[in-house]
């Protein structure tokens, strides 16, 4: 068989194999929760192979190469020390990150500020999203174009159908689980590549060491792009918007617990480190083998030209899945955040907050194919975004990086200062990018250094000035809100502790033994089922479902607790600090109200008095509406 016939094969095989994960997993999905978070279970195995094989992408392997033989070792602050050290950061604020039971980022925001700061954050993330799948799915076709001749229409066809079909199916922990083989694929691809490079210049004569000194001081020289000024400059323009990409973040929230989180993302930062180290080595090879190439194109197509030009048909075709590991498992990724913020942030949120769980887990599946799809026409439709994902990018960072990370520690950021950095940072970020292509048509940096990617560095300044500004001259954000962040507070408000029970009584133990306990790391899953009838009354009009909006307006009014900072579509009954312990409270049929909580494990028997109280305070509110609870058997 020829090398395309064995592809296909082999591609045939690795879809099976995905797909068969995606169905595995479609078994556990009952809410938003387990499709968008994998239920947040996940440990630190999966969270590691997960945040590497997502910010692996096919292009990052020919790009990382390529920027070592045009520069050398001084080129790791333009991509590769970005990656790594935005991974260890989020690492080191995972904790802050893990408390808040958010699903999005934009969610995290609204629960930080107000409503108002959330649509525009998810509009933004939805973007660039999209614009990250599209430059997969490009490295796609341009592989399978190199090597087979394959038309990019069936290219992109084939890798859109894969991908919306597992990730529809299985949710967050098809993407986790699939992502741990395709890390596999595509690292066992880029070790390989390493080694034949090498064993190829030894054959030439030439061993490593002679290699390497031969590239010369410059090529070595950590600092030959601007000294260390120089790599500060590309650190403070490029880690920002590493940092607050979304992706990570919602790995955390998945996670069983802060350990699982913070263990999982350092994995994946030294998982990263393992790919590139590969890519040094082999671009230390390409550069015996191969005349230096004139641009950074030449010098990325190079990365594939050892390949076609060395490998057996079976051996290339199989290589090739490892390159269809790394463009998948970053769209996937990609597309499920995106997804995520569509759904969550915009449909839930906005235009349909008394949808139920069921109706949701539809919506969910139909909006990753949808955004898979968009990535995809797109993809056959250009050769090239990376302009615009990095213009995409500068102006999410510029918009959203302080209000999101100032949140977490800085309790008197509000959400005017939050808005005037969003609107500021962004705007001038737009400005300066516009400038940039239709007045001054040269990059910025031709005027300055400092004015890198766009000038981003000074619409971080400004947003940072205006977040700070605006924050100090604007009345302080509310206790309940700074509640969830900030422990201090927290006791302020939540200090009086919970009403005893009697846990003698038939009626506790009733519903104490309907309660569903899972430890999970350090958490535990409590769930409670509360099914809704109405109450049946000689002559009385019976209603046929719950009116969601008002019954959550009423169960506020009588029991002071319940809060929703996010809409009404999720209600939290906040009597600690830890927002993640609370009891939650979601639609999840027609007659049906999910109660959850998920406290640390030696708060567990405490949270399930909580349940116990807040299932008598919602039984309270539905009278009002003629409805009746009773536990599911």
């Amino acid at each position: 068989m020829d090398a395309y016939s064995l592809f296909i094969v082999f591609l045939v095989v690795y879809i099976a194999a995905l797909a068969g994960i995606g169905l595995y997993f479609s078994r556990r999905q009952r809410s938003v929760t387990d499709f968008w978070l994998a239920g947040r279970e996940l440990g630190p195995v999966t969270i590691g192979f997960s945040a590497a094989s997502a910010w692996i992408t096919a292009s990052a392997l020919l790009l990382a190469t390529g920027l070592f033989l045009l520069i050398g070792v001084g080129s790791i602050w333009i991509w590769v020390f970005p990656n790594i050290a935005g991974l260890i950061i989020i690492a080191a604020i995972s904790g802050r990150i893990k408390n808040i039971p958010a699903l999005t980022q934009p969610e995290l925001m609204e629960i930080r500020y107000d409503p108002i700061i959330r649509a525009p954050v998810a509009v933004a993330v939805t973007i660039m999203m999209i614009l990250f799948s599209v430059t997969d799915f490009i490295g796609f076709k341009l592989v399978l174009g190199t090597f087979f001749g394959i038309e990019p229409f069936f290219a992109v066809a084939i890798m859109a159908a894969s991908v919306a079909f597992y990730v529809s199916v299985g949710g967050f922990r098809a993407v986790v689980w699939t992502d741990l083989l395709q890390y596999i694929l595509l690292a066992g691809l880029a070790v390989y590549v390493a080694a034949l490079s090498l064993g190829l210049t030894a054959q030439k004569g030439v061993s490593l060491m002679a290699a390497s000194t031969s590239l010369g001081s410059d090529w070595w020289n950590l600092f030959v792009m601007g000294g260390l000024m120089g790599a500060l400059v590309f650190q403070l323009a490029l880690l920002p918007g590493w940092v607050a990409e979304q992706d990570p973040w919602q790995k955390i929230w998945a996670a069983r617990d802060e350990r699982s989180a913070k263990r999982g993302l350092l994995l994946g930062a030294g998982l990263l480190a393992l790919v590139y180290f590969c890519c040094l080595v082999t671009a230390i090879g390409l550069s015996v083998l191969y005349p230096r190439p004139a641009g950074e194109t030449d010098a990325e197509m190079l990365y594939l030209k050892i390949l076609s030009d060395n490998v057996s048909p079976t051996l290339l075709a199989l290589l090739t899945i490892g390159f269809a590991a790394a463009s998948m498992s970053c769209t996937d990724t990609f597309a499920t955040s995106g997804a995520s913020c569509i759904s969550r942030d915009l449909i839930q949120r906005h235009l349909r907050p008394t949808a139920t769980m069921k109706e949701m887990l539809v919506v969910n599946r139909v909006l990753v194919i949808f955004m898979v799809a968009v990535s995809a026409f797109i993809a056959l439709n250009v050769n090239s975004i990376m302009d615009a994902v990095i213009i995409a990018t500068v102006i999410g960072t510029t918009s959203y990086f302080f209000p999101i990370i100032g949140g977490l520690y800085w309790k008197r950021a509000t959400k005017w200062g939050a808005l005037a950095a969003l609107v500021v940072g962004g705007g001038t970020q737009i400005l300066l990018i516009a400038y940039e292509l239709f007045w001054l048509k040269h990059p910025l940096d031709g005027i300055s250094p400092l004015l890198t990617e766009h000038g981003v560095l000074v619409g971080l300044t400004l947003s940072a000035l205006f977040f700070v500004g605006v924050s100090l001259a604007t009345k302080p954000a509310e206790d309940i809100r700074l509640a969830p962040f900030f422990s201090d507070v927290a006791e302020r408000v939540f200090g009086g502790g919970i009403p005893p029970v009697d846990k003698k009584s038939s009626r506790y133990q009733d519903i104490i033994a309907h309660i569903e306990s899972k430890i999970s790391g350090k958490r535990a899953h409590l769930n409670l089922i509360v099914d809704l009838a109405p109450v049946r009354a000689d002559g009385a009009a019976m209603p046929e479902e719950l009116k969601w909006e008002p019954f959550v307006k009423k169960l506020k009014e009588m029991h002071t607790l319940w809060f929703t900072p996010t809409g009404s579509h999720i209600v939290y009954r906040l009597s600690q600090a830890d927002m993640l312990a609370c009891v939650k409270m979601v639609r999840g049929d027609e007659n049906q109200i999910w109660l959850s909580a998920e406290p640390r494990s030696e708060q567990c028997e405490r949270q399930k008095d909580e349940l116990f109280l807040a299932y008598e305070e919602i039984e309270d509110a539905l009278l009002e509406f003629g409805m009746t609870a009773s536990v599911r058997t």
